[in-house]
């Protein structure tokens, strides 16, 4: 059995490494199915099939999951429902913090083999599963704990001596949530942090490419929280996907994933006009000044670019750099990416683990190759690298382009891979321009040292995020998200916990109504 979207006929990586992916799968993964996590109870899907979650790195099966359907969906939603008017919807602030403290304490036990099934499943480099991915995950269930004991439950405006004016918070009740692959824990804590600190109920689609550590993060969560709070249900977006966002009785979708599928979601909620957040893609410009402090901007470039093997919404793929440091910035950055390491994303110094499959690496290849065919320059990499190690398995070079311009295929769409397109600039209104003409606006970032420079320039961009001599720097109490097609709505920040619930006013009139005629 393997996953859909997974080639195990180009072959795999080494014995070696096929061995220690064995012995670490077994050690952290169930022998049996997984199955759906429905009103506090693991069960199989009524109507679905049995399907495999895939080492990235060697094709091998890991562990099998029963696809979830429609209909799951519906049961999903019921036993979320009942959750909501019987248990967790009645719940206080202090009782909901201290059960998301209680969940953080249980997942700070098990973080190391959480971070280890990412890197087995999606390819991430174990340094970045560990010390970002699942630290961000517990982190931030802590965060939204302290924000239910804190936050305010509602205001008293001012009024007319014979009125009471009050308002509210309300959770909206039963929402669904819809993860991408790229980061599988950390947007588990990401989406169901806030939403469960507000009070609702959750169903949860997690990706198909990367399904089991949300399993495994929820199966923690579930003995730390009333029955059918959260529930899971694995599956494909047209089954899946599709029911969460349009079935009647969920109020409110957040969806993490391409600009296209949000789309389909916005499409699919306008059946009961539900609210929406949604995390989107992102072409973000990453632009370097000259007087910028080329170490610094070079190691930022660094983790831009290649970051998560680029497959990251917030990846700095199109790399602004001044003429005049453009040979040095480049020198200085091509010597630096011969110090990263492509490998085994459970080996201990390992920078860039493989693409999540065959399929993808397909997709990244096409753009370099589009690139080309285009007029642009492969400066470093390329293509698959040709350690026999690695053979067969969806491993990709980190790619620098030269020669781009910022109407290049590879400039416009999001490669999802780590491949940075070098866009030379000499005028400031001309690149902030170029930097501005995309459908995205996630993220971008500035390299000066000069703070009227920096400010004018962060203030110019139209994303959601501007860095300025860092990147990908994301806390917890700081709003993250898109423009434009990048998205709606925020994570992270109070913002998200804010879009979890709704505004009641209500008005009491104490005195007499006026008599009309």
């Amino acid at each position: 059995m393997q996953r859909d979207n997974f080639d195990s006929e180009r072959g795999t990586v080494s014995e070696d490494v096929r061995e220690r992916h064995r012995e670490i799968a077994d050690a952290v993964l169930s022998e049996e199915p997984y199955g759906q996590l429905i009103g506090g109870e693991w069960v199989d899907s009524e109507t679905g099939e049995e399907c495999a979650a895939v080492d990235a790195t060697t094709g091998e099966t890991l562990a099998t999951y029963w696809r979830g359907t429609a209909q799951d969906v519906d049961r999903a939603v019921t036993a979320a429902q009942a959750a909501f008017d019987e248990t967790w919807g009645s719940y206080n602030p202090m009782q909901r913090a201290d059960a998301l403290d209680d969940v953080a304490d249980a997942l700070e036990e098990r973080k190391q083999e959480i971070a280890r099934i990412d890197s087995l499943e999606m390819g991430k480099a174990n340094q970045h599963s560990l010390f970002v991915d699942a630290t961000i995950m517990i982190s931030q269930f802590r965060y939204f704990a302290g924000l239910a004991r804190t936050a305010d439950e509602g205001r008293r405006p001012s009024s007319a001596s014979n009125k009471l004016a009050y308002t509210s918070r309300e959770p909206y009740g039963v929402v669904g949530q819809i993860s991408a692959w790229n980061f599988p824990s950390m947007f588990v804590a990401w989406k169901m942090g806030p939403a469960l600190a507000a009070g609702n109920t959750v169903v949860f689609k997690p990706s198909p490419r990367a399904v089991l550590s949300t399993l495994e993060v929820a199966d923690v969560m579930n003995n730390h929280l009333p029955n059918g709070t959260i529930n899971v249900v694995p599956g494909t977006g047209p089954d899946v996907g599709a029911r969460i966002t349009d079935h009647p009785e969920i109020r409110k979708v957040s969806m993490t994933g391409s600009t296209a599928a949000g789309k389909s979601v916005m499409e699919g909620a306008s059946s009961n006009l539900k609210a929406l957040s949604l995390e989107l893609g992102g072409k973000n410009p990453n632009i370097v000044f000259p007087d910028a402090d080329l170490d610094d901007a070079v190691e930022g470039a660094l983790i831009a670019s290649f970051f998560n093997q680029g497959e990251q919404c917030t990846a700095g793929s199109r790399l602004f750099v001044h003429t005049d440091v453009r040979e040095e910035f480049l020198e200085q950055f091509t010597e630096e990416m011969e110090r990263l390491t492509v490998g085994d994303p459970l080996a201990p110094m390992t920078d860039i683990g493989p693409l999540v499959d065959h399929a993808h690496l397909d997709r990244v290849q096409s753009y370099v190759d589009t690139a080309v065919e285009e007029g642009a320059n492969v400066l470093v990499g390329g293509g698959t690298p040709e350690d026999p190690d690695l053979a067969g398995a969806p491993f990709f070079e980190p790619t620098v382009l030269t020669g781009v311009d910022n109407d290049d295929t590879v400039a416009c769409d999001e490669v999802f891979g780590p491949v940075v397109s070098v866009i030379e600039w000499t005028d400031r209104e001309e690149m902030i321009e170029m930097a501005n003409d995309t459908e995205y606006g996630l993220a971008s970032a500035v390299w000066t040292t000069d703070l009227d420079t920096a400010h004018e320039t962060a203030a110019a961009l139209e994303a959601g995020t501007v860095w300025i001599n860092t990147y990908n720097d994301l806390f917890d109490n700081v709003p993250h998200g898109g423009y434009k097609q990048s998205g709606l709505g925020r994570e992270l920040d109070k913002e998200a916990f804010e879009s979890y619930r709704q505004t009641k006013t209500v008005v009491l009139n104490q005195g007499k109504l006026p008599r009309i005629g």
